[in-house]
C-alpha cells in the first residue's frame, strides 16, 4: 500500500511538472524539450543497468529518478551543455538511489543531490542564467548569459525585477524554477488532492520569511521588500514543492514533518547567508534528508524509549559491576552457578563416607605372599566395583534441583585411593 501510494506521488509531480516544461519551453526555447530528454533517457538507462548488473528484473513503474532529473533540469539555465546534464544525473541516480538499494529506500532528494553535484563541479555553468525569448543554440546552448538574481543579492546588489515579473518568472533565471504562480496555483492543486501535505511547505516558507524579515540582507529598501525579493527572486517556491514533499525522503508523521520543514528552512537561510553556494536549499535538504528516521521516532516516543532502555542496562550494569567489587567474586562471569547447600552437604557427606570405608578396609587387609597378589588385586577390585555401586545407589536417592553431583569426581577419588592402597 505505502509502495502504491509512493508511486502515485511520483505520477501526480511528473503530471505537475508538464505545465512548467511547457512554459519554460516557450520562454527559452525548444531546448528545454532537449535537455529534458537527456536527462530522463539517462536516468532510465542508468536504472536499467544497475538491474541489468545485479540480475534484477527492471521496474518499469518506477519513475522516481525521471522525475528527479526533469526537476534538476529546471533549475538549470537553458544554457547548459548537453554532457553536464547526463553524467550528473548518471552520477546522482547511481549513488543517491542504487548505492542505498534503490527504489523506496534512498535517504537522500535525488533532485537535491544532482544540484549539490553540478553546483560544486561546474559552478560557472550552473550559476548563469538566460533572458526570456533570448537567441540560443540549439545544440551547444550557446547565448548571452547574465548573473542571477539571488547572485546579485548574494554580492550585495538590488535586484531591479517588478512584481509582476517575479510571479510570472519573466526575468533572467533557471528554466522552470522562476514561475512563482504556475508553480503556487500547482501545490495548491496537489494538496486539494491529498497528494501532498501542508506540514513542510508551509513550516519551511513560514521560517525562511521569518529569518529574512530578521535578518535583511538587502539594504536600502523596506524589510517587506527585502524578504519580497528574498523569496520570489529564487528557487525557494520550486524546491519546497518539488523537493522537500518527497515521501521517501521526508518523515511521515505531521509533527515530525512540521520539524522537519523548520530545520530545513533554519539551515537554508543560513547557507544563502554564509555559505559559498546560492542554492543552499539543495544542500539543507541533504542534511535534514539524514534526520528524517529521527523525528519520526522521537515523535513517537520511541527514541525516548530506547534512551530510557539504554541508561537502565547501563545503570544495573555499573551497580552489578560495583557488588562484585565488592565481594571481591565475579559469579556471574569467572565461576560456574554454585549448587545448592543442601545438595552440596550431602554430596560431600556420601563421598567421605565411602572413602572412610575404603581406607579402614585397606588398612585392615592383611599382608601376604607376592605370588597370591593377583587374587589380592580381584577382590579389591570387587570391593571397589560394589562400593560403587552402593554409592550410586545412595546418590540416586538424593533430590537435585539444578545440578547433579559429578560421579566421575568420586570415581577419581575411589581410584587414587586404591592405588595409594598398593602402595
Amino acid at each position: 500500500m505505502n509502495s502504491l501510494k509512493k508511486q502515485t506521488h511520483y505520477d501526480s509531480i511528473f503530471i505537475a511538472l508538464v505545465p512548467i516544461v511547457i512554459c519554460a519551453t516557450v520562454m527559452y526555447s525548444a531546448r528545454v524539450l532537449l535537455l529534458c530528454a537527456a536527462a530522463m533517457f539517462t536516468a532510465r538507462v542508468t536504472d536499467v543497468a544497475i538491474a541489468a548488473a545485479r540480475h534484477l528484473p527492471v521496474d518499469t513503474e518506477d519513475k522516481s529518478a525521471i522525475v528527479a532529473a526533469v526537476i534538476f533540469v529546471m533549475m538549470m539555465p537553458v544554457s547548459v551543455p548537453i554532457y553536464l546534464v547526463v553524467v550528473t544525473v548518471a552520477i546522482s541516480t547511481l549513488i543517491g538511489k542504487h548505492a542505498f538499494g534503490g527504489k523506496g529506500v534512498y535517504p537522500f532528494n535525488l533532485s537535491a543531490l544532482s544540484m549539490c553535484i553540478a553546483a560544486v563541479n561546474w559552478p560557472e555553468k550552473v550559476f548563469t542564467a538566460v533572458k526570456p525569448f533570448a537567441r540560443v543554440d540549439f545544440w551547444t546552448g550557446a547565448c548571452r548569459s547574465t548573473a542571477t538574481q539571488s547572485s546579485t543579492i548574494k554580492a550585495g546588489g538590488l535586484p531591479y525585477v517588478d512584481m509582476l515579473d517575479l510571479l510570472t518568472g519573466n526575468y533572467a533565471g533557471a528554466m522552470g524554477s522562476s514561475f512563482v504562480l504556475l508553480t503556487v496555483a500547482i501545490a495548491v492543486c496537489l494538496l486539494i488532492t491529498k497528494k501532498i501535505t501542508w506540514h513542510v511547505p508551509v513550516s519551511f516558507l513560514t521560517v525562511c520569511t521569518l529569518f529574512a524579515l530578521a535578518f535583511p540582507r538587502i539594504y536600502g529598501i523596506s524589510r517587506l521588500n527585502s524578504v519580497k525579493l528574498e523569496i520570489l527572486s529564487s528557487s525557494l517556491i520550486f524546491v519546497t514543492l518539488f523537493m522537500l514533499c518527497e515521501p521517501d525522503t521526508t518523515p511521515k508523521k505531521p509533527r515530525a514533518k512540521i520539524i522537519f520543514g523548520a530545520l530545513a528552512g533554519i539551515i537554508t537561510m543560513l547557507y544563502r547567508y554564509f555559505g559559498a553556494y546560492e542554492i543552499g536549499a539543495c544542500f539543507a535538504i541533504l542534511l535534514v534528508n539524514a534526520t528524517e528516521s529521527f523525528w519520526d521516532r522521537m515523535i513517537s516516543g520511541d527514541f525516548i524509549k530506547e534512551f530510557l532502555a539504554r541508561e537502565t542496562s547501563v545503570r544495573n550494569t555499573k551497580q552489578s559491576h560495583k557488588k562484585k567489587s565488592k565481594t571481591g567474586k565475579n559469579t556471574a562471569l569467572d565461576k560456574p552457578k554454585a549448587e545448592k547447600p543442601a545438595v552440596a552437604d550431602k554430596k560431600t557427606e556420601i563421598t567421605e563416607e565411602i572413602l572412610q570405608n575404603f581406607s579402614a578396609d585397606t588398612a585392615r587387609a592383611p599382608k601376604k605372599q607376592a605370588a597370591k597378589e593377583p587374587d589380592k588385586n580381584g577382590k579389591k577390585q570387587q570391593k571397589v566395583t560394589d562400593m560403587i555401586a552402593e554409592a550410586e545407589d545412595r546418590l540416586d536417592n538424593v533430590e537435585f534441583s539444578t545440578r547433579t553431583i559429578d560421579i566421575d569426581a568420586i570415581l577419581r577419588e575411589i581410584d587414587k585411593h586404591s592405588k595409594g592402597g598398593k602402595k
